[in-house]
């Protein structure tokens, strides 16, 4: 596990050092963090969003509507949330952060991979509503269950690290254990 400083200091989070930080390869948009295991086709994505309004996404259900809207930006072909309810706490010096969690399935074509390719990935996402900024730092985990053998992730996956790090346990573990380690050091970046 290593501690990733991101967005340059201003927040921090936790990760396995098998996930490397995709800006070394190629641009990322500013207002966001992403790391990938090449080898379990896994992601993380730290992404900074206004929040929305509270008629199109209250505070209760921040991470399921931020779950559609992935799958939405994603052209996911189906979608299966498996969270009965988002699970919600109240976190910061003054109860001015509110985590919900939600997660489900959705089949995703990589690279925009036609639906006959696509695969099917366990999407896992943390929404921290910092309500004295109004923004939503939205952590999301992708976890292919199912790789497609013609999906063009299917050359570079190991199957033994997917058997290991992929099953429903694993990710789910991963999950919370990386979004619970998630913290915001410096609040400045928020203007």
């Amino acid at each position: 596990m290593t501690q990733r400083s991101i967005f340059g200091g201003a927040m921090s989070i936790v990760l396995p050092s098998r996930f490397m930080d995709i800006s070394q390869f190629r641009p990322v948009p500013d207002n966001q963090e992403v790391f990938a295991d090449a080898d379990t086709d896994q992601s993380f994505i730290i992404e900074l969003l206004e929040t929305p309004s509270r008629d199109e996404a209250p505070d209760e259900l921040a991470s399921v509507f931020h779950f559609n809207s992935i799958a939405h930006d994603n052209d996911a072909t189906s979608t299966e949330m498996e969270s009965e309810n988002p699970v919600m706490e109240s976190l910061g010096d003054e109860n001015d952060i509110q985590k919900t969690i939600s997660w489900g399935l959705q089949e995703v074509g990589k690279y925009r991979d036609s639906r006959a390719k696509a695969n099917h990935v366990r999407v896992f996402v943390a929404c921290f509503r910092l309500l004295r900024c109004n923004t939503d730092v939205i952590i999301s985990f992708n976890s292919p269950t199912m790789i497609n053998p013609l999906s063009s992730a299917a050359k570079d996956v190991d199957t033994p690290s997917m058997e290991m790090h992929n099953t429903d346990n694993a990710s789910s573990d991963d999950f919370f254990a990386f979004s619970s380690s998630f913290v915001v050091n410096d609040y400045s970046i928020f203007g």
